[in-house]
């Protein structure tokens, strides 16, 4: 007899990989990595201290006062930092969610990182269409872009601009294809925002498509060129899952 719950699941996106997971970890480690050098120096002055003193009490005093006070300040630093971090997690997890009801012929990798790669993918899609790797930024405010660059109002550039982010990933993507065997598939770049407001749903700049999360799933269903043969979608469904297993 057939498990209701396969029937349905049949009719969606397969769906490998856990997302939000590598912002979660980097986040840790980059919010709070200070606190091992607070760490090292209060080991140092406890053994200035005991069991033979070398410094004197007030000198050691004084210095533990000064790493306290730069202890409160790096938690304070790191938690603003963490939750940075926590934000862009759940705006995957969105992002995630909303794509794993993608139609049947969809299949959705997300956290992937590849062997060897430096870049780490917050989503790749196999499409009828082709394969598109979608960045996802969940920034409060508002974004604008000039001369093909994404600013802040005002004018300042994000330290990490998220289009090249988003490219540099796509060209790390069509390089693992073409060693794979795969062949010449088309790759789309996408960046994706949650909570922005930007000056057009969807737009094209230089080169990547630029979408709100509620419009992500109508880019991806997007016919942009004749759809891509099965076998050559399955093939790299398969290369993808070898990474992950």
């Amino acid at each position: 007899m057939e498990n209701p719950n396969e029937s349905l699941s049949a009719n969606f996106a397969r769906v490998y990989g856990s997302p939000g997971e590598a912002p979660r970890v980097l986040g840790l480690l980059r919010a709070f990595w200070p606190l091992l050098v607070i760490c090292l120096i209060t080991g140092y002055l406890l053994r200035a201290w005991f069991p033979k003193p070398y410094l004197s009490v007030s000198t050691v005093g004084v210095l533990f006062f000064l790493v306290a006070g730069a202890t409160a300040l790096l938690l304070a630093w790191g938690d603003r930092r963490l939750g940075n971090f926590l934000k862009g997690a759940k705006g995957e997890e969105w992002v995630a969610h909303e794509l794993a009801f993608l139609a049947a012929e969809y299949t959705v990798f997300n956290g992937l990182r590849l062997r060897g790669g430096k870049q780490n993918f917050d989503h790749i899609i196999v499409a009828p269409a082709g394969v598109f790797v979608v960045e996802t930024k969940n920034w409060r405010g508002s974004v604008e872009f000039k001369d093909g660059r994404l600013v802040f109002p005002g004018g300042k550039e994000p330290s990490r601009p998220p289009l090249k982010q988003v490219k540099a990933a796509a060209a790390e993507l069509v390089s693992f294809i073409d060693d794979a065997g795969c062949g010449d598939l088309p790759i789309h770049s996408v960046l994706c925002f949650l909570g922005t407001k930007l000056p057009e749903d969807i737009m094209n700049v230089n080169g990547v498509v630029v979408c709100k999360g509620e419009k992500l799933t109508e880019v991806l269903q997007e016919t942009f060129d004749e759809p891509i043969a099965v076998n050559l979608r399955d093939q790299v469904v398969h290369e993808l899952r070898k990474v992950i297993e």
